[in-house]
């Protein structure tokens, strides 16, 4: 028997339902590309080789470096050391025979600022000031003891330079052994947010290795 044309215009309609979520994923995976793309284009990530920033960074420790930000007094610094050379062509920064091609630093002074170390305490007399004042370093590390203070003469940062060292004052290879270093060879400049999360990035980077090769 022949339905009614009005019953059989009330057969239901399949819902949407997986069509509406794949359409949600697709739509994520779409953003989240988009983001990544955004972020790996001003964000770097970069491994901690050595102790030289001890104990704010471990060695293995991963971060992300913001290479569109400009380097302050305070910052940590990724810098690309493979030009600093002595009057023999003998690179600068090297560990043992192996050469050092990038460092981590702290940013202590810049362009106009003077400073001076005596027994482990960094004077800072900023650009425009008259003053030298002790500088707070918190982060600053020293252990053990040495049996000779940290010490170094009055610096001047030229233009377009700065003062970088390391936390780790007694294992560090920076500028109280090498001077200034210029801004332009700055990769990036770690943020807040990467130090503080720097336990969640690690273990995240740890587990994109499973997908590198």
């Amino acid at each position: 028997m022949t339905r009614p044309e009005l019953l059989r215009g009330r057969d239901k309609k399949p819902f949407p339902f997986f069509t509406v979520i794949i359409s949600v994923l697709f739509a994520l995976i779409i953003a989240l590309l988009v983001f990544e793309m955004w972020f790996l284009g001003r964000f770097t990530p970069v491994c901690v080789d050595g102790i030289s920033m001890k104990p704010t960074l471990e060695d293995g420790d991963w971060l992300y470096a913001d290479a569109k930000a400009t380097p302050a007094r305070g910052d940590i610094v990724i810098v690309d050391v493979s030009e600093y050379r002595d009057e023999y062509g003998h690179l600068l920064f090297h560990e043992g025979a192996e050469p050092i091609l990038f460092i981590v630093k702290r940013v202590i002074a810049v362009e106009g600022d003077r400073l001076y170390c005596k027994d482990n305490q960094v004077y800072l007399k900023k650009k425009g000031e008259s003053v030298y004042v002790p500088l707070d370093e918190p982060y600053a590390y020293y252990a053990p003891p040495p049996a000779v203070p940290l010490s170094f003469s009055e610096v001047e940062v030229g233009k377009d330079e700065l003062y970088l060292m390391g936390d780790n004052r007694l294992s560090s290879h920076d500028s109280t052994e090498v001077g200034t270093l210029l801004v332009k060879d700055v990769l990036g400049v770690i943020p807040s947010w990467a130090l503080e999360n720097k336990g969640i990035i690690t273990r995240w980077e740890a587990f994109r290795d499973n997908f590198r090769s």
